[in-house]
């Protein structure tokens, strides 16, 4: 039986990560665990119920929820499983949509890690299997490619190879329903389309459950970062009883929750700073229908600007020695200079040149609290010198004694920034590689303890918790030989480590592009 509409994910956007988003991180790594391995242990599928998937990403729900709202029956659509797509595509078929966070390795942790270890990434392979499955390139009908990775799939040659008919990049839920109505009518469609940013009103209700339950509370950011999406200038606010409304259909089947936005800290405020009575309120009527709450994204300005939210939060949530709250958040970087130049609005309410301080005070404060954040940073942002990078590498030994996750990304050139050059690992500095190995030594210090406090707060089976101790065991076993080169601001790729060279990966075949 095939659907007029089907919708669908690569298997990195369809996985559970054994329960924690965290783990998701690892769909950006390169290929140098067997696949058998990698999918067990970082990206699991979800059971195969007739080739549909239960949980699908927020994303994609929230497309069937506007293609259902223009007048397309809902039995029309189907959310189809990556590996099941056969038992869904049908001669009926006229479109299919796909979302994708990173499909041709271009985001920051994808092509920071596959630059320095020399192999594609996990999320371009499974990308590039999607687009080639046979039911596919079978199928007369239209393929449209949307969700935070779209960009990368600007090229018109990259396009044709892959076999996408149009790529909607920005906000899709009011480009949606005509290009998908275009589709099914045998009506032509642009090779590109970008939306802006979409009104609340016009945000339509999920109509069935997400991955480890994320429900959006508000969309866009408004600090105003040069290479952040022009969209996240704008911030909007979903009303708490539609909120609740999510978690309730997220409810069905599962007890888990996850807040999602890009500072959940700052839900219904007004300006920088939080507005604690609000995030309160939601927390508490979320914590009202499951104990089980996650979040997924906080500012760390916001955090020490509000510092009793944070309190309050851990209280209400539970988080102690063995509960956690996890969240990711932007460190960026340890330069005043950098800050000044293309964030100013990172630090607010306080000023860029409190940047530094802003960051150790906020993750003490998260530290005490039980909470566990994981930073990135930024290296190679245009105009950044070695003093920069040797600021940025003094404020991560100072965090050195806070249970936390630190990932360094090169720069790729986003919003008002497009028109620079990606950074290259080619274009690395000694003191890159020095802050490289100083993240390495903070993460290598606290992954597994909080490996360990995950295991048990997911309650991970006995066998899956063996495999992640291996493949623990030998990442670090692989890389501290050339951690000791990068100390001394040396490229391990030029000595005889195996670093980068591929080694022990699996091997590079990449299926042929059909037509």
């Amino acid at each position: 039986m095939g659907y007029r509409v089907v919708l669908t994910a690569d298997r990195t956007l369809t996985s559970s990560y054994n329960g924690s988003m965290f783990i998701g991180f690892a769909a950006c790594f390169p290929r140098v665990l067997p696949k058998w391995l990698y999918t067990r242990l970082f990206c699991p599928p979800q059971p195969r119920r007739k080739g549909t998937i239960d949980r699908a990403p927020c994303g994609l729900r929230k497309v069937q929820a506007a293609l259902v709202a223009s007048g397309i029956p809902d039995g029309d659509i189907g959310i189809a499983h990556p590996d099941r797509l056969s038992t869904m595509i049908g001669p009926e078929t006229k479109a299919i949509g796909i979302t994708s966070s990173d499909p041709m390795g271009r985001g920051p942790a994808s092509s920071t890690f596959s630059s320095l270890l020399g192999r594609e990434t996990y999320t371009t392979y499974f990308f590039r299997k999607l687009v080639t499955d046979p039911a596919i390139r079978s199928s007369d009908a239209k393929v449209i490619v949307g969700g935070p990775g779209a960009w990368q799939l600007s090229d018109d040659a990259e396009r044709a190879r892959l076999g996408v008919d149009c790529v909607v990049e920005g906000e899709g839920e009011l480009l949606a329903p005509e290009l998908f109505m275009n589709a099914i009518q045998g009506r032509p469609l642009p090779s590109k389309v970008s939306g802006g940013p979409v009104p609340v009103e016009k945000m339509p209700r999920i109509l069935g459950p997400t991955i480890n339950g994320t429900v959006e509370i508000s969309r866009g950011c408004g600090r105003g970062c040069e290479f952040c999406n022009p969209n996240m200038r704008l911030i909007r606010h979903i009303p708490m009883e539609r909120i609740l409304e999510e978690v309730k259909i997220n409810l069905n089947g599962s007890n888990k929750i996850t807040l999602h936005s890009e500072d959940v800290l700052r839900y219904r405020a007004k300006g920088m700073r939080p507005e604690r009575a609000e995030v309160v309120r939601l927390i508490e009527e979320v914590l009202k229908l499951t104990e089980n709450l996650g979040i997924s994204h906080i500012a760390l300005s916001s955090a020490l600007a509000e510092p009793k939210l944070v309190e309050d939060i851990s209280e209400l949530a539970g988080a102690d020695g063995r509960r956690h709250m996890y969240a990711q958040t932007g460190i960026e970087t340890g330069s005043v200079a950098l800050v000044n130049k293309h964030m100013k609005g990172k630090a607010k309410p306080f000023d860029p040149e409190k940047w530094p301080e802003v960051v150790k005070e906020s993750i003490k404060l998260l530290s005490d609290n039980g909470w566990i954040p994981c930073g990135t940073l930024v290296m190679g942002m245009p105009g950044e010198t070695a003093a920069d990078v040797e600021k940025t590498t003094e404020l991560i030994a100072d965090l050195r004694g806070y249970k936390c996750l630190i990932v360094p990304l090169f720069f790729v050139p986003l919003g008002e920034m497009k028109d620079d050059e990606f950074f290259k690992s080619e274009e690395m500095l000694p003191e890159h590689w020095v802050l490289l190995a100083e993240c390495m030594e903070h993460d290598f210090r606290w992954a597994p303890v909080l490996m360990e406090e995950l295991f048990r707060q997911n309650r991970l089976s006995s066998t899956r918790v063996r495999l992640f101790r291996i493949a623990a065991w030998y990442m670090q076993r692989r890389l501290r030989e050339p951690m000791e080169l990068m100390k001394e601001g040396k490229d391990p790729r030029k000595e005889e480590t195996g670093f980068g060279s591929g080694e022990g990966g699996p091997p590079e075949r990449q299926p042929e592009a059909a037509g």
